[in-house]
């Protein structure tokens, strides 16, 4: 069943969510950060993303939503290429900085210097991956891009990762549970 009949059949039933209790619901979710990188006039640019997930294994395939009007998400409409870097706990000025609506989000003072990666990498984050785009499928305001990854590397050593919950950045606490 289509994602649009799905939608018109709760549409024709009366039900939907309202958006303050689904943002209050989706709130409790925790998710690693990634900035998703990409280059506007030249320059690196990113950002801030928990919509992020792996796909597939074989072939690497991963797919992130950005907003539709976002410049990135028409950075990477245009380029069909994108980076994930992938966030360590003490990176959240990075996500903040990527994270501001509507304002300028170029990465220089946060970009790998001399890296070789395809696509802008984070300095200091966990991993990047450079990815191309092998599908684009509009949801509601935003665009899921479905990405090959090309590109998969590790870029700072063991430590943990950012994670947003209750709408703030937070650290885990780290105590593994048993298995």
């Amino acid at each position: 069943m289509s994602s649009s009949t799905v939608a018109a059949a709760g549409q024709r039933l009366g039900r939907r969510a309202s958006v303050t209790g689904y943002l209050d619901a989706m709130s409790a979710l925790a998710s690693g950060v990634v900035v998703v990188t990409c280059r506007i006039d030249g320059r690196p640019w990113g950002t801030t993303v928990t919509a992020f997930s792996s796909v597939s294994a074989d072939p690497p395939t991963v797919l992130v939503s950005l907003g539709s009007g976002t410049a990135a998400a028409r950075a990477i409409d245009h380029s069909g290429s994108f980076g994930v870097s992938i966030l360590a706990e003490e990176q959240a000025q990075v996500a903040r900085h990527c994270s501001r609506p509507g304002a300028d989000k170029y990465l220089e003072r946060f970009a790998a210097v001399g890296a070789s990666a395809a696509s802008p990498a984070v300095a200091g984050a966990l991993a990047h991956l450079d990815c191309d785009v092998i599908d684009r499928i509009p949801v509601a305001d935003h665009l899921l891009f479905v990405g090959e990854v090309r590109t998969a590397r590790p870029l700072a050593g063991e430590r943990a990762p950012l994670v947003y919950q209750g709408r703030t950045y937070r650290r885990l606490a780290g105590t593994r549970l048993s298995s």
